[in-house]
């Protein structure tokens, strides 16, 4: 037994004032005095005076005490808003309101939300919880909650643009051991239920879909919008490419897409068709913008019809090559359409190690092996975990290329890789490993390392061939880097990150990058798994209001009987 209205504790408390009050008032009983008074005159005075009603000393009539206390208690009870658990058995209800993109239709969600709080009144507050599944998954209402409660939370929500985390959900709970061995989700909204997740579900836990929709409806979405480097070879250019997913039998043509640059249309004559529902930009600059796609065409769901991407900033390093280096490193320089050799105002250096000259900037030092145990030494900045850097750059280097087995017998020692942290990013290398006849710099892993290094020096940023809601960015990234600590690689507490909805993320430095839902799942309305349609309360039964007026009945038939006795002279 649980209260709409009230807590336990308050009802107990309420009982007992009434049982006190009515005992007090049962003790007073009108004392009849004879007074004799010369006149009427004095009438009124000796009625102000006389004592109209006193204590008893002995308590008597205990049943029509007892008959006023159940009267009183019964509409007392009524007003507290007595809820009875009628399930029986351990089963609990999870009922998940889809906040996705899935249900982002106003018609879709709206009939959700409605059954939603219709179901909520149907059943115990201590055998359900409601669920919001957005961006993230929020928990409206916990067992035993005011049921109240869930309109005012709801009247704030609103559908997200993020794929749906049902999937997501149905996995944490079964291994939540505060879940009984029996419970019963109930999803309102489209969310689709993968059929894995529903196969690895325990024999305990069942999955059904409140309300039934339609299976198929028209609608288009951008479900792929990646960059990557020009096909022209320009190295401050790139390309763009678009998917477009239709669904109950639409299209798109070129006509009905708005392509923008930071608010400037770039006409259709830009989108050049490769394939049906896909497009792509050819040879944008490279310069940071945001680049904004739109269906420009009316459909079931808006929100897959936007997607936006920040383009990467491709600007030509800088490099200065001091006097007595090998050719090789010039030749490599020169063959990279990103770098440029300068004499002066350079972003980073290539110097020897005897080099007098003041170092103000990053720089790949040659030294002899004499004066430098291992094959490559770098210099980091920052606190980092030694390990970490040193796995990283191995990768992030192109150092993994490197064929160290044979380097290691020309030179007749081992090719090693140590790094330390220091007040200024250093690359630190043999300046044997130059020479001809070791053949590293005729390897295809020597110009590779080259340009890593010296785009790693000068803090060069990560960027992304694209971001999608509910995709880790690793999946993502274009360019190796040593860690999100240097290179702005979108990382939290030491995982990868996801960003959970469309959007703007900041990485580290403070650059701003966009996300875009890009979901198949959603502007395809995949169905997923077979589930039955079943609302939460049908397993209710009777709508719990009515234990209210049987109490309210209750009362009046009991305040006829007291009447009844009160007339017969039965009851005083």
């Amino acid at each position: 037994m649980s209260f709409l209205n009230l807590g336990l504790p308050a009802v107990l408390a309420g009982l007992a004032g009434l049982a006190g009050i009515l005992f007090v008032l049962q003790q007073l009983r009108v004392r009849h005095a004879e007074i004799t008074v010369p006149t009427t005159l004095f009438w009124a005075a000796a009625v102000r005076e006389a004592p109209v009603r006193v204590f008893r000393r002995r308590f008597r009539h205990w049943l029509a005490y007892l008959l006023v206390l159940l009267i009183c208690a019964l509409l007392w009870i009524g007003f507290a808003g007595p809820e009875v658990d009628r399930q029986g058995g351990a089963e609990h209800t999870v009922l998940f309101l889809d906040g996705s993109a899935h249900t982002s239709d106003p018609a879709d969600f709206e009939r959700a939300r409605r059954e939603l709080v219709d179901d909520v009144a149907a059943l115990s507050p201590g055998s359900r919880e409601v669920l919001f599944g957005g961006a993230h998954t929020l928990k409206l209402l916990a067992p035993g909650e005011d049921r109240r409660l869930l309109e005012k939370r709801l009247a704030s929500l609103a559908p997200e643009a993020s794929p749906s985390r049902l999937d997501e959900q149905l996995r944490l709970m079964t291994r939540n051991a505060a879940y009984p061995e029996t419970v019963r989700v109930v999803v309102y909204g489209r969310a689709p239920v993968g059929d894995r997740t529903l196969a690895e579900l325990p024999a305990g836990f069942s999955v059904s879909r409140a309300v039934e929709y339609e299976p198929a409806a028209v609608n288009h979405g951008i479900t792929a919008l990646g960059v990557g480097p020009a096909a022209s070879g320009a190295w401050n250019r790139v390309d763009v490419r678009i998917g477009i997913t239709s669904s109950g039998g639409a299209s798109i043509d070129p006509g009905d897409l708005r392509v923008g640059i930071e608010g400037g249309d770039l006409g259709g004559a830009a989108l050049a068709a490769t394939a049906p529902g896909r497009f792509v930009l050819r040879d944008l600059v490279a310069d940071g913008a945001t680049l904004e796609v739109r269906i420009d065409k009316a459909d079931k769901l808006s929100l897959d019809n936007v997607a936006r991407l920040t383009l990467p900033e491709r600007l030509r390093l800088r490099v200065a090559v001091a006097e007595g280096v090998d050719a090789a490193i010039h030749n490599a320089i020169r063959a990279d359409k990103g770098l440029e050799l300068v004499a002066e105002d350079a972003d980073v250096l290539v110097r020897q190690a005897g080099d007098t000259r003041p170092v103000d900037r990053p720089a790949i030092t040659l030294r002899p092996m004499a004066d430098q145990d291992t094959a490559f030494e770098i210099a980091y900045v920052g606190e980092r975990d030694t390990r970490q850097v040193l796995e990283a750059s191995v990768a992030g280097l192109g150092l993994d290329q490197i064929d160290a087995m044979a380097l290691a017998s020309a030179v007749d020692r081992p090719i090693g890789v140590a790094v330390f942290e220091g007040a200024e990013r250093q690359v630190s290398i043999w300046s044997e490993l130059l020479q001809p006849n070791y053949n590293f710099v005729h390897s295809r892993s020597f110009p590779l390392f080259l340009s890593k290094s010296l785009r790693w020096l000068a803090g060069e940023q990560a960027w992304y061939a694209y971001l999608a809601a509910g995709r880790t960015v690793t999946e993502q990234s274009v360019r190796s880097s040593l860690g999100p600590a240097d290179d702005g690689v979108l990382e939290t507490l030491g995982a990868d990150y996801l960003p959970a909805r469309a959007g703007i993320v900041t990485v580290d430095g403070g650059a701003d990058l966009q996300v875009s839902l890009l979901s198949e799942a959603v502007s395809g309305f995949s169905a997923g798994a077979a589930v039955e349609t079943s609302a939460a309360g049908t397993a209710a039964g009777v709508p719990l209001t009515g234990i209210v007026t049987w109490l309210i009945l209750a009362a009046l038939l009991l305040f006829g009987v007291e009447w009844y006795l009160y007339q017969r002279g039965l009851m005083p």
